[in-house]
Formats: C-alpha cells, sequence, structure tokens
C-alpha cells in the first residue's frame, strides 16, 4: 500500500519543471518511474546544448556557417556528453560511497541525465541568439556592434545563462544526493571531491610540461 501511495504521488511530477524547486523528488521520480531511453534524451539534448556553449564567444563562425555549427553540434554533442555522464556517474557512484551513499551505478546515471534538464531549458537561448544575433554569440559579447535589439538579446541571455548555471549547481549537489541517498551538502562534496582532484592532476601535469620545456631550452 504505502508503494502504491508513493507511485500515486508521481502523478504530477513533471520533470521538466519539477527539477527546479523539488529537485530530490524529481529525480527520484525519474530513477523509478522512467526508462534508460528517456535519460539519454535529457543527455542527448543537454549534450547539443553543451556543444554550443562551446561555440559561445569564439570566432568559429568565421570558420564555418551557422548551419554548419548547429550540424556539428547536433552530431558531436550528444556523442561527447553521453561520454562524459557514463564517466560522471561512475566518479559519482564511487566518491558518493566515502559519504556512505548506497546509489547504483544506474541511479546516479539516472540523476546525472535529470539534473541535465536545465541546460535543455538553455537550448532555445542559445538557438535564438545564434540565429538572431550571430555576431555578438560568437566575437562581441557585450553586442557594441549590433543595435538595440541585438544588445536585449545578449543582455537577457547573458543573465538567463548565469542565472541557470549557478542554480544548476545546486540541482547537481541535491540530484546525487538523492541518488545515494545522502544529504544535499555530502551531494555536492561527492561532486566537488573528484572536481579538486582532477583540477589538481591538470596543474600537476600543466607545471611537470612546462619544468621539462624549460629544462630543454636551457
Amino acid at each position: 500500500m504505502e508503494q502504491f501511495k508513493e507511485k500515486e504521488s508521481y502523478k504530477d511530477v513533471n520533470p521538466f519543471t519539477g527539477i527546479w524547486l523539488k529537485t530530490r523528488e524529481t529525480v527520484r521520480y525519474v530513477i523509478e518511474e522512467k526508462s534508460m531511453g528517456f535519460v539519454i534524451l535529457l543527455m542527448i539534448l543537454s549534450g547539443i546544448s553543451s556543444a554550443l556553449v562551446g561555440a559561445f564567444d569564439s570566432e568559429m563562425n568565421q570558420m564555418m556557417p551557422v548551419w554548419g555549427i548547429l550540424l556539428g553540434s547536433i552530431i558531436a554533442g550528444p556523442i561527447f556528453i553521453l561520454l562524459i555522464y557514463a564517466i560522471m556517474a561512475g566518479v559519482y557512484f564511487i566518491t558518493g560511497k566515502l559519504f556512505k551513499g548506497t546509489g547504483t551505478y544506474t541511479e546516479l546515471f539516472k540523476a546525472t541525465g535529470a539534473a541535465a534538464i536545465p541546460q535543455i531549458w538553455l537550448l532555445p537561448v542559445y538557438l535564438i541568439w545564434i540565429l538572431a544575433a550571430p555576431s555578438t554569440y560568437f566575437a562581441e559579447p557585450l553586442g557594441t556592434s549590433g543595435g538595440g535589439g541585438e544588445l536585449v538579446i545578449t543582455l537577457v541571455g547573458s543573465v538567463l545563462i548565469t542565472v541557470v548555471t549557478i542554480w544548476s549547481i545546486f540541482i547537481n549537489a541535491k540530484a546525487i544526493g538523492e541518488a545515494h541517498r545522502i544529504s544535499s551538502w555530502k551531494g555536492f562534496f561527492t561532486i566537488m571531491i573528484p572536481s579538486i582532484v582532477i583540477g589538481i592532476i591538470i596543474v600537476a601535469i600543466v607545471v611537470l610540461i612546462a619544468i621539462l620545456f624549460i629544462g630543454l631550452s636551457a
């Protein structure tokens, strides 16, 4: 009976809206009720969005047309992000054990996909920005060379991206916490610990390469 009530409570859960304020409930819903295909679709859409972010404030549109950038994002983005999310889920699965997390790899994978929903919301923002004011998206983020319309698009887009990016940090912490059945704070550190470790490794490699280069040049 208890299980029936729990599933009954899911009837009003919409992953695309609930993730913002009812993160843990939404993530649990995705974990227990949604198929792996649904989660992979979320990741594919967020991958396209992430690929467009990679083109932001660059001169890529001088090397290829806008349609080429969009096509490349649709093809390359999902492949890259699926690989990244698969690795991230494994890392969070292992790191969460430090906080006595009980989530399985599948649960962490689904939680990671659910936490990517905010990036999907940004996808139409990127598309509108690219199509309506490509010069400000690719080369001049302050919109100094465009008219008033381009300036408005740039400012609105920049604010939305900033807000969603910051809020996504809290969403990810809650999502990982829910998957592991630990607190959101522990979920936050489950994310931060591997990020810090990877950052230290990258810095160490860069410093080592610099030392070797200086030594060879001397």
